[in-house]
Order: C-alpha cells, then structure tokens, then sequence
C-alpha cells in the first residue's frame, strides 16, 4: 500500500531535514581542513552560510520528528519502542544543544568538543529513527 499524500510530505520534509542537518556536518566537516588553508575570513564565511542552511533544517527536523510521533497509536506500540522514542527525542535535542554550544565556543578545545559531541549526537538520532521505522 502506498503512503497518503500527507505522510509522505511529512516523511519527505523529516528525511531532507535529517540529510541535511546530518549530511551537512559531515561535509563541512572535510571541508574545514582546506577553508583553513584559505584563511579565518573564508571559514567564517562558509561556517555562517552553513548555519543559515542547517538550524532551519534543525526546526522543521524537530518539528516533523513530533508530527511523527502525533501519528501513532501510543496503546499499540511496544515499551521497547517508547524507550527508543525517548531516548531519540532526548538525543536530538542534544545534538542541537552541542551545535549551539560549537557555534558558540571560543577555544579550539571547545569547537573540537561541541562539534565532535554535535556530529555524534546527530548520527545517534539518526539510527535511533531507523531503529523506529522498523
């Protein structure tokens, strides 16, 4: 059976906002090695146009992960899977503390903190919504 016209706008709007608050990380992440190269002015740069991309992701991300939620049957899901679903939403809320926290840091130690806690929190998310989806 294929999914209602709104589910898969809902699913579709989730996974983009996964792939690129995800997926971007990860990109900017090799990039930053050659941006240094290019001095702090062009880091700068590319950093802020990431974020301009990557908390509005953050939101409709959140805000489609709770549309998700509001679609199930609680009475008819395992305790299991309610755990999963807590310890997901928890997660991803941290992922988004980590990466205020890295945009907001000013040592190098904090940035390679925040950013490294930001991208794993971030995957964790991501696997604990697979595990979800069954």
């Amino acid at each position: 059976m294929l999914a209602s016209s709104l589910t898969a706008l809902r699913l579709t709007l989730h996974v983009l906002a996964a792939s690129i608050w995800v997926g971007d990380q990860f990109t900017l992440l090799g990039m930053v090695p050659t941006l240094r190269g290019a001095g702090e002015t062009t880091t700068a740069a590319i950093t802020k146009a990431f974020s301009r991309l990557a908390w509005p992701a953050y939101v409709v991300l959140i805000a489609t992960g709770l549309w998700n939620v509001a679609t199930f049957n609680m009475n008819t899901v395992t305790t299991a899977w309610k755990i999963v679903l807590g310890v997901k939403i928890t997660v991803a809320l941290l992922a988004g503390l980590a990466a205020y926290l890295h945009q907001r840091a000013k040592s190098k130690s904090q940035i390679a903190l925040w950013g490294s806690l930001s991208g794993l929190t971030a995957v964790a998310a991501l696997t604990l919504g697979v595990f979800l989806a069954g």
